[in-house]
């Protein structure tokens, strides 16, 4: 359905190498940034550019249009226009050859191309309800990129890590993830929910999980699950509720993404592995930068899941503490490997 779309004009990609050159606080899709001729056409006729001498932004129009809201293409074949395969830009879609470890991971499609089947992420063109979603929720057209991310930049409650927000077709996603990021500010600003610590540039490796750290402002809650709640609602709750039961007993029946620490042997266990998971610190710190005394870390939705998705079931993160990191994780295996991140239950050795 969303086949690769490997963009060859060249005048396409210097014109948005020199938007991202320009990119400013809330990154792109806002602000100068913003070209309505790169994804809107108005009357689905273009045969050049709207310089006088016809050259310029030139993005291929889909074979079966016109399409809705004067787009140049289907939602999510369009985005893949620009993030996938290219250098310039996140790529988010199956493999990528970009030199860093997506943060996020990848999505893959209805159809699946072998190492990434529907299984293993967030699944473009799925019309499947989603886990956990109350009430039932799916896609009617299909999941498309703008039902997670808004497309003019921000999301729909003002500056968003990663222009989270979407249309609103998603229920309830009008909530914001505040971020702040490198080139921008000087540290780390720990009021802030997300650390970009690497610049922007014309670069996309600043969403590598070398560069993120996940803040928590707040010892209650996690913006990054209140989102992902939008669809997985009963996923995600405050301890005691009813989504995760838990309380004073600590009896959980749904793991919690927030107001829960790692502490104590599973503190011990935690630190004492080479590669660490990513969770939430109020002290702003990161993986292989926590501490014994980091006694807050809470782990939550990136702990154990990529956002896109990777070629494990779930997108799940099979980290076992040693070896190369990958978007897999690590020399991990399966799934004890990412439990055993934090829980030593089944004998002391780091080892699984």
């Amino acid at each position: 359905m969303y086949s690769k779309r490997i963009l060859t004009s060249v005048g396409v990609v210097l014109a948005i190498m020199a938007m991202a050159s320009l990119s400013i606080a809330g990154d792109f899709h806002a602000g100068i940034n913003l070209v309505c001729s790169d994804c809107h056409v108005m009357h689905f006729s273009q045969g050049h550019g709207y310089n006088a001498n016809g050259s310029g932004n030139t993005t291929a129009l889909g074979a079966a249009g016109p399409y809705e809201l004067l787009l140049r293409n289907d939602i999510s074949e369009l985005c893949l226009s620009c993030h996938d395969g290219q250098a310039w830009a996140p790529d988010v879609f199956e493999s990528h050859g970009n030199g860093y470890v997506r943060q996020a991971g990848a999505l893959n499609e209805v159809g699946g191309n072998g190492q990434y089947p529907p299984t293993t992420g967030h699944t473009l063109g799925s019309t499947a309800v989603a886990p956990g979603s109350s009430p039932p929720w799916s896609s009617p057209d299909g999941l498309e990129c703008t039902n997670c991310h808004a497309a003019h930049g921000g999301g729909t409650a003002g500056n968003s890590y990663r222009n989270l927000g979407g249309f609103g077709t998603v229920p309830g996603p009008a909530l914001a993830i505040s971020y702040s990021r490198g080139d921008v500010e000087v540290s780390n600003d720990l009021t802030k929910w997300v650390f970009e610590s690497a610049s922007s540039g014309v670069t996309a490796n600043h969403y590598g999980v070398g560069a993120i750290t996940f803040n928590e402002p707040d010892q209650n809650k996690s913006k990054y699950g209140e989102f992902c709640k939008s669809c997985h609602t009963n996923f995600h709750g405050d301890v005691g509720g009813t989504e995760l039961g838990g309380g004073a007993a600590g009896r959980f029946h749904r793991h919690p993404t927030n107001g829960a620490d790692i502490a104590g042997s599973n503190l011990t266990r935690f630190l004492g592995k080479a590669n660490e998971v990513q969770v939430m610190s109020a002290a702003g710190h990161k993986p292989g930068t926590y501490v014994a005394t980091d006694t807050d870390l809470t782990p939550s939705c990136m702990t154990c899941h990529k956002g896109h998705g990777d070629q494990n079931a779930f997108g799940l993160i099979f980290m076992v503490g040693t070896g190369t990191v990958t978007e897999q994780g690590d020399n991990g295996v399966d799934m004890r490997n990412t439990c055993r991140q934090c829980h030593p239950q089944g004998g002391t050795s780091t080892a699984y």
